[in-house]
This record gives structure tokens, sequence and C-alpha cells, in this order.
């Protein structure tokens, strides 16, 4: 109060001035207590309300959602935003939420640190409060009715995870309540969003190996692969929560993709054809690299076979570098799967993928244990008879009950009419067996066997090359019997369904023909081989029986032969004695020449009856000294050898070399030998015997320098009656017995014979004859002292 007068109070009212307005600053004082408890009180409030909601919400972005709204709740924080750490980029802030009035959105998504009043925050790591951004040079202008900003930064510790903003369009609205209140907000958001964090990777993880330990849990309970991978998908769907799911497999033939599990598709989606060059999922199993596609429409490779897919997820399946198929997931949502969901999924993938490969050896296993066991059973029955019928029969009995086909054939080529006939069926009617009949070239089995090569039809009613026979079968497959380079027939199978056959029964099939084709030309050589063998076992009696009425003839004539020569012999020695009286020199010439032709003729007969005898049996062995035997033939021959200019040699061990023998038969073998040597070494030379001491016998070789033998004719010498010169103007004479009788004793005492020869420079003859058997020491004593 003023007043123009002077002196207008007394000291009373001044007193009383005094105490009045002292009550009015302590009333004032107390006014702006009241205000600041309150508000402190608010703020405890806020902080309490934060803590609640920290503890109530563990989703991330519902525990931010309900951060903005309750500071929304304070008018001067009109826009709220907050802004993460980018973690690809840790001096990036990202804007991940904000109050979400329609002016929030022309506030900057990205800043860098030191950029804007966010990004001094962010940079200072301490609050930033801007009074008036008008008149901060700092400044980014983004939002028109700003007028104030407050930007306090969320830290953990020493890391910085975000900034939280808060502006206002009055100038001046943030005090420092504001900021500390805000402050220790951001402290509480900044534990509350790490601890959010931590518990959706800890969900995450659970979600994960929930997913992973139902699908172990399932491939351990079965191997069929189609009921582990619905169970996988519904592990996803159940734990994930993904609109759509499917499991693609590639077939590596043909390159298409083909679903073998699914859910949230429809049928139109399931059906649209894919291939490795088609859709994301085509690219994924060419490419072998993971797509994930936040928006669908900016991706050239999609190809849109579910209306209304907005966001893809595609893995590869693989087992090691090659791409077996993909797992697909769709969302109607445009940024529906994260870079979590990825790595679950690719984790996921890894392990279906090693399912699928063990179902499909485990598969490829027994389908071959499958085939072994048929093969097995195949060659068992084969190798059990030789009657082709039954064979056949056998044959696609057993195809048929492994295969579990309609039918089975086997149709074979008659090489008189050159058609293909049934020969043997399962499964067939009678009356096919009977009609079918297809000429080389026509229908499919006539073509198998034209082309050599097998052929298979999935759908006959597709295929103008089936010739109908019977209109139930509905697919064929059909390989050709081949002996060598020879076709001799075909092997068929059919079935009442569609495409009923795979890659590994036209295997199967294949090596079941080459055994089947194998067994018919067996049979087939066995019949050949039988009546082969009827015919020589009919003619071996044959010359049997002419042998034995040959060795009758021989031997009767022998017989009658020697005493009609016995008689010419002895009157021609009385004759040549002159007991007969004297004879003139011209007679006596004569009967010279009589006499040599009637011991010639009575060593023929000799002879042949020496064939006839020799037998092992028949020989009185003893020990023989070959030596001794040697010189004495040697002796006997060595008027006639001087006589043709010969010189005998003999080359022995320098002492006895005994042999167990027949001393009369061994000699006979010498003289033969030498004989031989003599004869046919008529223009002189060397006779050269040789007698060597081997480990269990003795080997003698007679030598000469004659005129040799050809090669050809050498493995023939030998045999009886066998001459070198045939023919009738022969130089040397003889029956061809002579060598015939030396290895008929020398196999007789189990020894050998041989010759080797050169053509004009001589011969040699070679035989063994074992020496005397040792005795054991036990029958030594035993005949030295009898068994006691």
């Amino acid at each position: 109060m003023v007043f123009e007068s002077p002196h207008l109070f007394s000291a009373d009212e001044l007193r009383w001035l005094s105490t009045i307005v002292d009550q009015m600053a302590v009333a004032i004082a107390n006014a702006r207590l009241y205000e600041e408890a309150l508000n402190r009180l608010r703020e405890l409030e806020t902080l309490h309300r934060a803590s609640e909601i920290a503890v109530r919400f563990t989703d991330f972005d519902a525990l931010i959602d309900q951060i903005i709204r309750l500071l929304q709740e304070d008018p001067a924080f009109q826009f709220v935003a907050l802004f993460l750490v980018d973690p690809a980029d840790p001096d990036v802030l990202v804007r991940y939420r904000t109050s979400g009035r329609e002016e929030e959105a022309q506030r900057a998504h990205r800043l860098r640190r030191g950029e804007g009043v966010v990004g001094r925050a962010a940079a200072t790591r301490s609050p930033v409060r801007v009074p008036d951004v008008q008149a901060d040079e700092g400044y980014l202008p983004r939002i028109p009715q700003t007028r104030a900003e407050l930007a306090v930064p969320l830290l953990l510790g020493d890391r910085l995870i975000g900034v939280l903003d808060v502006q206002s369009p009055e100038p001046g609205a943030f005090q420092e309540d504001h900021v500390r209140l805000l402050s220790a907000l951001a402290g509480q958001l900044a534990i509350a969003l790490e601890n959010a964090r931590l518990f959706q990777q800890v969900r995450r993880r659970l979600n994960e190996l929930s997913v992973l330990y139902e699908v172990i849990a399932a491939a351990t309970a079965t191997l069929d692969p189609e009921r582990v991978i619905h169970q996988a998908l519904l592990a996803i769907q159940r734990t994930l929560g993904f609109e759509a799911v499917e499991c693609l497999l590639l077939e590596e033939r043909t390159g298409h993709l083909r679903s073998f599990g699914h859910y949230g598709f429809s049928e139109q989606a399931i059906s649209v054809p894919l291939t490795i060059h088609q859709g994301i999922t085509g690219r994924v199993a060419r490419t072998g690299i993971p797509a994930l596609v936040p928006d669908v429409t900016q991706d050239p490779d999609y190809l849109e076979a579910e209306p209304g897919t907005r966001s893809e997820l595609a893995v590869p399946m693989k087992i090691e570098n090659r791409v077996i198929g993909v797992l697909n997931a769709e969302s109607p949502r445009l940024n529906a799967f994260t870079e979590e969901d990825l790595r679950l999924m690719t984790t996921l993938a890894g392990h279906l993928a090693v399912i699928l490969e063990n179902a499909r050896l485990y598969r490829e296993t027994t389908q071959r244990l499958r085939e072994v066991t048929t093969l097995y059973e195949f060659a068992r029955r084969m190798s059990t008879t030789l009657d082709l019928g039954i064979l056949l029969d056998s044959v696609v009995t057993t195809l048929r009950e492994v295969l579990h086909c309609r039918a089975a054939n086997i149709m074979l080529l008659n090489p008189r009419t050159e058609m293909l006939e049934i020969r043997a069926a399962a499964g067939v009617k009678d009356r096919w067996r009977q009609e079918a009949r297809l000429r080389i070239g026509e229908g499919i089995a006539g073509q198998v066997v034209q082309q050599k090569r097998p052929i298979y039809v999935p759908d006959t009613r597709a295929d103008p090359r089936f010739v109908v026979f019977d209109p139930s079968v509905r697919s064929l497959l059909c390989v050709p019997l081949m002996v060598g380079d020879r076709v001799i027939g075909a092997l068929s199978v059919d079935h009442e369904i569609p495409h009923a056959f795979q890659p590994e029964h036209e295997r199967l099939l294949t090596i079941v023909a080459t055994q089947a084709a194998a067994a018919i030309e067996n049979a087939r050589l066995f019949y050949e081989l039988k009546a082969h063998a009827e015919e020589l076992r009919r003619a071996y009696e044959e010359l049997q029986e002419a042998d034995r009425l040959k060795d009758e003839i021989v031997q009767n004539v022998s017989h009658e032969l020697r005493t009609p020569l016995t008689f010419i012999k002895g009157y021609v020695d009385l004759l040549l004695d002159g007991q007969m009286g004297p004879l003139t020199e011209a007679q006596r010439e004569a009967m010279e020449i009589i006499a040599e032709k009637t011991n010639l003729l009575s060593r023929l007969v000799s002879d042949i009856v020496t064939l006839q005898r020799i037998e092992r049996g028949a020989l009185n062995f003893e020990a023989v000294d070959i030596v001794a035997l040697a010189r004495v033939s040697v002796q006997s021959f060595q008027l006639t050898a001087s006589q043709a200019g010969l010189e005998f040699t003999i080359e022995d061990p320098g002492g006895p070399a005994i042999v167990w023998g027949d001393r009369e038969r061994l000699s006979q073998v010498l003289d033969n030998l030498l004989h031989n040597a003599v004869k046919f070494s008529p223009n002189g030379g060397r006779i050269t015997v040789r007698i060597q001491d081997l480990e269990d016998s003795v080997q003698v070789s007679v030598q000469d320098t004659g005129i040799g033998i050809p090669p050809d004719k050498l493995e023939r010498i030998f045999e009886r009656f066998y001459q070198v010169d045939g023919s009738t103007r022969r130089r040397f004479g003889g029956m061809g017995l002579g060598l015939a009788i030396v290895k008929r004793i020398v196999e007789a005492h189990g020894g050998r014979v041989w010759a080797e020869s050169e053509l004009g420079k001589g011969s040699t003859f070679y035989f063994t004859i074992p020496k005397p058997p040792t005795t054991a020491p036990d029958e030594l004593l035993e005949f030295l002292f009898g068994e006691s």
C-alpha cells in the first residue's frame, strides 16, 4: 500500500501491519510447501504406478505402451516418444514408440548421437531441457506445435539403451520437478525394459526348446516322416502363433517343391505348383539362403499363392550343403517375423532335415533289405530247381508278393513265330494269358524288347503305346530279359492305380530280370547239356561195346595167329637147320625171309597181347637197379647200332638207381625206346641214355640225333597204331604199338612218360619210375617183433 502523505501510521499500526505481513509470508511459504509436497506426492504416485507397470507387464511392447500412457496423464507431456539404441549401430537412435498423436508421425525416425535434443541427451548421458526450442540452435524442427522439449537418457549402469523424450506447446513448460520425475522414471524404465528383454529371450528360448522337444519326441516315437512333420507344425502353431506354416520337400530330379505338411494355407495355395525357379521358397531352395521378407510386395520373386499374405519367412532344410526342402511361414501382417523367428526356424529346419534324411535312409535301407531278401529268395529257388516252369512261376509269384502289385508276368520270345508269349504269370486272368501275343515293337513289352531298355508307364490311359488286354491295368513297369546282348523276353509288373511304382522298383525289377534271364539261359543250357550228355552216353556205350568187340577180336585173332605162326616158325627152323634135307641157295634165302617175317609177325602178336594184359595188378614189383637194366638193353643193341653207324653213351649217377617195378616190363620199355632211337636215326649219330636220381623217383631219358618229330604230331605218338608218317609209302615200318606199350607200362608203374623233339635234329623220350616205398617205423617194428 502506498500513500502520498507522510507519517500517516502510528507505531501501533506499524506493528499491526508488520504482524500481518509476517503472517502472510508464513501463509505463502506454507502454500508453496504444500504445492511442492503435492507435486512430490504426484511424482511418487507416478513412480509407484510405473513400478507396478514394470512388475505387471513382462511383454516389451506392452510395457512401453503403458509407460507412455502414464506420462500422457501429465498435461505438460503433450508429445511423448521413446528412442532405443540401434543394435547394429550404437551411435544411432531409432524411434521405437510414440504417444500415437498424428503430429508424432513428423518426428525423426533415426537420429545420431549429438543430433537434436534427443541426440544431445544420448551424447551427454544427462537430461537436456530446452525451455524454448525456437531459441535453441541445435533444435531440429519436427512438430510445429512444440515450444519446449525435455530429453532424458535411459541408462543401465554405464550402458545407454535409449532416450525418453517429451515435448509441449507451452514455452518453459518443463521445470526441475519434471526433470527429476522423468529422470527417476527413465531409471525405472531402463531396468524394466532390460528385464522385459531378458524375459522375452528366456520365453523365446523356452518356446524354442518346447518346439524342439516336441519334434524330437515325435521323431523318437515314430519313423513316419509325415507324422513327425505334422507334430512339428502343430508345435510351431501352438508355441509361436504363426498364421500359416508349410514344409516343402525338393524333388531333385524334377526341381519341384512338394507340400509334405501344412496348416493355415488354403487348398488353392497348396495346389499351386512350385519349382526352384518360382517364388521366394524356390529361391531359398535354389540358393540355400534363408529369406526374411517384411513386405512380400517389395520382393520381386514373390509368387502369390495365398491371397492376403504380407510377410514371409522361408528357411532351407539342408543336409550338409544339400537342400532337401524348405520350411515356410506366411502372415497377413507386415513385419510379422523377427530375427529371433528366423533363428528358431533355422534351428528347427536343421532338425527336421536330419529327421527326414534319417527317415529316408531307413526307408531306403528297408527297401534294400526287402530287395536283398527277394533276391536271396530268387537265388535260393533258382538253385533248388532247373525246371523252367517252376522257376518262372516262382519269380512272378514272389515279385507280386514283394511289390504288392496287381499282377506280374514273364513274356518270352518264341523263336519260330517271333512273337512274345506269356510263359509265367501271377494275378493274370487265364483269358489274357492265352490271348496275350505281341510282336516285337508292339505294345510296351514289344518296345522294351525292341529297344532293350526298361519302360515305365505311370498311367496307361494317357499312353497310346499301351495295348489293352486287361482294362483294369492303370500303371505298368516292364524291363527286358537279356542274355548278353540278346533279348529273350520281358518281365512286367502292373497295378490297378496310376503312378504305383518308384525308381527303386525299377532297380529291383532289373536285377530280378537279370537273374531270371540267367536262370532261363542256364536251364536252356542244362537241357541242351543233358541232351548232349545223353548222346555222349549212348556214344560212349557204343564205343565201349566197339572197344570190347575190338579187344575180343584182337585177342581171338592173336590167339588164332599164334598157333599157326608157331608151326610155321618151327618148320622154317627145321628147313634152315637141314633136318628136312638140303636147300639150294635160293631156297635158303627164301626160308630166311620167311623166318624174318614170321619173327616180325610173332612180335606184333606179342605186342598186341602185351597191350591187353598190362595192368598194375599184373606186374611183379621188386627193387630193380635201372642202371644195370639199361646197360643190358644197350649191350643188346650194340651190334645193330654199330651196323647203322650209331654210338651209344650212358650217363648215370655213378652207382645203382633203385626203382620199384617189374624187371621184365621195364626192360621192355628200354628196348622199345632204344629200338625207336636206332630205327629213326638212319644216318648214324649218337644215342644217349641218361639216368637221373630224383627225390621220389628215377628219371630215364633216351636221346637220339635222328630225324625228329613234327610239333603237331608230338602229342599223338603214344597212341596205339599211330604212325607219324601214315602214308602207304612211308620209309620206316612198324605197327605203331611200341610207344603205346611204353606208355601203358610206365603209367602202370605210377610213372610218367613224355617226349621232346626238334624236326631234323632228333628226339628225347623221358619216363619216370617211383622209388621203392619206405616202411614206416611202426610197421617195421611190427614186422620184426610182432604186434606185441
